[in-house]
């Protein structure tokens, strides 16, 4: 035991936690948790044995940090939910662990770093879209010429589609471009992608790869705005897909992750299919958000956290119960902005054995909206319904919808909005 009555070999250093089911997993494990951000939030300090405020940009410090917690002996495990410190987690596992396990750091950066995604995946023969990594808008411009408009333009890290547009012009891309130059973002890698605008349906597709074997957890059918930005509207099971088109999806995402060096993690991927197959877009060595993991849970029977929690502890995953075979995950948006109003609404129990449904609006009766293009609005909120058919869905969520009773009382054009109250302003 250390001075901070922590007992390294059942203490697991949580990077960046948020959601208290983060936490809950790991207690239910019988372990202790040394949580450590840039700035604890107020409401995980009550979750952690010992919060830890650090330099999270600093690797080394963070690590000597874990080290004078934990009396310079190695955690149970290194664990993080937060796609910017993935890479992080890696190299602390591989700093600080007993014996090997989880993501190495190369695996970690193949997956964080879109260009290096492409890259990796492009040697290797793997379905991608044609991309070029520039350094300026003159570079962007010559890239595009090369791949063919229209294109997408995005930052080389990142999540939740923050900052991708798809561009049809010089004029489009010289704005994107400026855009992403100016505002990076913070810790943002250097250069822009320039990549081949693939048309076609797009899927979330959910993994567990355990021992170099991958299998599909969940396979989603994913619903954008219309080009030129990219917000998510809905998710849906099952994915349209039939039997042949997942068994090939199935033997791509296995080529994927061993080509990228996940060998014990999950994934959530975006893949497009395109005339002539799938195409791999993003790849995020982590469990999805939003919701996608209950989501995932009530179809598949694996509950992505407690799975990922097991997996960086060296334990086996479980296979738990079937809830649902149809569900469908609907963020909540506005066209024009305004003020929101709604009704509070008691949460539903389940059906039998089908899931409940999730109802969450993440900003209060009286808040201000943005439409769902504007750089401050985006998704608000979400409606995840399960059931055993389509019909079934479509009743409760017409039903949830009438509770909550959404009206945006619009404002004049040119008035600008205060700020919402949300952390994050992304579906997944």
């Amino acid at each position: 035991m250390t001075h901070n009555g922590l007992d390294p070999t059942r203490t697991v250093v949580l990077i960046g936690g948020r959601a208290q089911r983060e936490f809950d997993v790991l207690r239910d494990l019988g372990y202790q948790i040394l949580n450590i951000d840039s700035r604890i939030p107020l409401h995980c300090m009550a979750w952690s044995d010992v919060p830890l405020d650090a330099d999270v940009d600093d690797w080394e410090q963070v690590a000597k940090a874990v080290r004078e917690q934990l009396g310079d002996r190695p955690p149970a495990a290194v664990l993080t939910h937060v796609e910017p410190r993935i890479p992080l987690m890696a190299h602390l596992s591989e700093q600080l662990l007993a014996e090997r396990r989880g993501l190495t750091v190369d695996a970690a950066l193949n997956c964080r770093d879109k260009w290096r995604t492409r890259s990796r995946l492009a040697e290797a023969g793997l379905p991608v879209p044609r991309f070029e990594l520039v350094e300026n808008v003159e570079g962007a411009l010559r890239a595009a010429e090369m791949i063919g408009f229209p294109v997408v333009v995005k930052p080389r890290d990142g999540a939740g589609a923050f900052g991708v547009r798809r561009c049809g012009s010089a004029d489009e891309i010289r704005l994107a471009v400026q855009s992403l130059i100016e505002e990076p973002g913070p810790g943002s890698l250097a250069g822009v992608l320039v990549e081949e605008y693939v048309d076609g349906p797009e899927f979330a597709v959910q993994t567990l790869t355990q021992a170099g074997e991958t299998q599909l957890l969940s396979v989603f059918r994913q619903h954008m705005t219309e080009p030129p930005v990219f917000v998510e509207l809905s998710y849906e099971h099952p994915c349209g897909l039939d039997v042949e088109q997942l068994a090939e999806l199935g033997k791509s995402m296995a080529s994927v992750m061993d080509v990228l060096g996940l060998r014990d993690w999950v994934s959530h991927t975006q893949v497009r299919l395109a005339g002539d197959g799938f195409r791999v877009i993003e790849v995020n060595a982590r469990r999805p958000g939003g919701r996608l993991v209950d989501m995932t849970t009530a179809v598949s029977g694996v509950d992505m956290v407690d799975a990922v929690s097991r997996l960086a502890l060296g334990l086996p995953p479980l296979q738990g119960e079937i809830r649902a075979s149809h569900a469908r995950y609907s963020s909540i948006v506005f066209e024009g902005a305004g003020t929101l109003h709604y009704r509070e609404i008691e949460p539903a129990a389940p059906h039998g054995r089908f899931a409940g449904p999730i109802v969450e609006v993440e900003i209060a009766s009286g808040e201000p909206v943005n439409r769902l293009d504007h750089p401050e609005g985006g998704v608000y909120g979400r409606v995840v319904v399960f059931g055993e058919s389509p019909e079934q869905l479509a009743a409760e969520e017409s039903r949830i919808h009438d509770a909550l009773d959404l009206r945006v009382v619009p404002v004049d054009e040119g008035v600008e909005l205060p700020a919402d109250s949300r952390e994050f302003k992304s579906c997944c």
